[in-house]
């Protein structure tokens, strides 16, 4: 529709659609049954990075002045989206790497930091027939934990390679009746994983056996929402929520494995057109750790450990400037700050300490309108 400028929390492009389409034509249609209110075909290419950094003040362990945490994020994303018809479709390719440090320093082994990286990759697809529409999306993300405490002969040390394939499927529907719109749609998210461990000799030091602990998940989850679109201006709101999953792990002897708990999100947002310029805010209340598959990353590196019970806010403001056709070109930039109580990661005591995330991301888009 526009060239636009954006400022958002989450990504370029990530106000939520579930019971209407945005006036930004860069936003992807997250219930698979608003596809067909797309008012603009386009394809685009999004560049960007995100650093988070996180202050988590634990105090087990002898630990001194807490964990911080710092990710660096990196995402390369193809999208594209035929315009609004009887059968519509939307396509999404996204690339993204992270590394994660936990820099701690302990009154038993000083400074030291515990390094993870990750990788993953999603492809997922639209099909909007009008009264219902189906996708179905894939994602692999892939981390490698490498831990070492100590020197021989007190050595503490051990890696954790995890491997992880999902698979989700969507069936949707939305409806616009003199400018209410409501929309809802069902989901079906499930995953296989493989987790290799490697021990070390806590005298030596030496690499010891290697463990393959494969496991299974599945979950259900919906989405609905109610907004109104009039002339020049658009209000949502909706509720999104996953339930526990049910896993299957046979192989789990040190309780690494778990299954993600229930979780939820609500989205509250507004756009506006004033001519060329577009404006839209988005504030959402996110309970647990419900994530797209497009932010598998974040969500492990950072959430993965949070409980149900467990809440964060982020907001997104968007800003849209230029022409509905042709070539464009647009960049954005963003800062939030959520604050936790959070189970520490590295020490799995079972008590919750309070922690201070604070993102910030940029990145540049080239889009063509047609």
């Amino acid at each position: 529709m526009i060239a636009s400028f954006f400022i958002t929390t989450v990504c370029s492009s990530a106000l939520a659609q579930i019971a209407g389409s945005s006036f930004f034509s860069g936003v992807r249609s997250i219930n698979p049954g608003v596809a067909h209110q797309r008012a603009q075909a386009l394809i685009s290419l999004d560049g960007s990075k995100k650093d988070i950094n996180k202050d988590h003040e634990v105090t087990t362990g002898g630990i001194v002045g807490g964990v911080q945490t710092d990710v660096a994020l990196q995402k390369n994303t193809l999208f594209g989206a035929t315009k609004g018809s009887r059968v519509t479709f939307e396509g999404l390719f996204d690339y993204e790497t992270g590394d994660k440090t936990e820099h701690i320093n302990s009154t038993t082994y000083g400074a030291r930091n515990v390094t993870n990286s990750a990788k993953s990759v999603y492809a997922g697809g639209i099909v909007d027939f009008g009264l219902i529409g189906l996708s179905a999306a894939t994602a692999k993300y892939d981390t490698f934990n490498r831990f070492r405490v100590g020197t021989p002969p007190n050595v503490s040390a051990n890696d954790l390679k995890a491997e992880i394939s999902y698979l989700l499927f969507k069936a949707g529907s939305a409806y616009n009746f003199k400018g209410f719109t409501v929309g809802a749609y069902a989901m079906q998210r499930t995953s296989n994983a493989d987790y290799t461990y490697t021990y070390y000799d806590p005298s030596t030091g030496a690499q010891g056996s290697t463990e393959v602990w494969p496991a299974t998940t599945q979950s259900m989850g919906f989405g609905a929402g109610v907004g109104f679109t009039g002339k020049s201006f658009r209000v949502e709101g909706s509720v999104e929520q996953m339930a526990e999953s049910d896993l299957d792990a046979k192989e789990n002897p040190l309780e690494l494995i778990k299954a993600p708990p229930l979780s939820a999100r609500l989205s509250v947002s507004g756009e506006m057109r004033l001519g060329k310029l577009s404006l839209g805010a988005r504030v959402r209340q996110i309970f647990g750790n419900f994530a797209d598959l497009e932010e598998l990353i974040p969500s492990n590196l950072l959430y993965s450990d949070l409980s149900s019970s467990d809440e964060r806010l982020e907001t997104s403001f968007n800003f849209g400037w230029g022409s509905d056709k042709g070539i464009t070109y647009s960049a954005f930039f963003s800062q939030s700050t959520a604050e936790t109580e959070e189970e520490s990661s590295i020490f799995m005591n079972g008590e919750k300490y309070p922690a201070k995330t604070t993102s910030t991301s940029y990145g540049l888009n080239l889009s063509y309108y047609f």
